[in-house]
């Protein structure tokens, strides 16, 4: 009977020896791989939310920015289409409309929330600032610089902005 187990084992023989299969070593090297990989993966689209929130700020900063600077310039030059507003108004009552705190007598300024956490700022400041005039006189100003900026804190609370400016020019206008 020996001779027959040894060339047919059988099943308790040399093939329990050679079955393969994973060892408890291997599983767990295998789960710490995973679960490696895994965070790597919740980190990853953490970042991807996080720098879309970032983007979508900077956007909404920039068409703050954008639309105050465009309305201003836009009352800048009304006046060749008979409109009320023009240069002139810009220099002078829009100052005190718009309820704006003078600086200097060179520049006047404004803050507002223009939606929770995001202020936007925007001055108008005599240009070149060497020059002589001042907001005293507003009929001797040619030039004016402004400048709109949108502010916010971010998620991780960190201050950002964005700046836009333009210097507008008193036009002269044949009759």
């Amino acid at each position: 009977m020996n001779r027959d187990l040894r060339h047919n084992p059988g099943q308790f023989g040399e093939s329990a020896a050679r079955e393969t299969g994973f060892t408890l070593i291997e599983v767990l090297i295998g789960l710490v791989i995973l679960t490696v990989g895994l965070l790597g993966l919740v980190h990853s689209v953490n970042s991807v939310m996080r720098y879309q929130q970032s983007a979508a700020n900077m956007t909404k900063a920039t068409m703050y920015s954008t639309n105050k600077l465009e309305e201003i310039k836009r009352l800048a030059t009304n006046e060749p289409t008979g409109g009320s507003y023009g240069f002139s108004y810009l220099v002078s009552d829009y100052l005190s409309t718009e309820g704006m705190t003078e600086v200097s007598n060179k520049k006047y300024s404004k803050t507002e929330e223009v939606e929770s956490g995001i202020y936007r700022t925007w001055s108008l400041e005599i240009y070149p600032s060497s020059s002589t005039d001042t907001f005293e006189a507003p009929e001797s100003i040619q030039m004016v610089e402004v400048v709109v900026q949108t502010q916010w804190t971010d998620a991780e609370n960190m201050s950002k902005n964005v700046e836009l400016g333009a210097v507008l020019h008193r036009r002269q206008f044949l009759e």
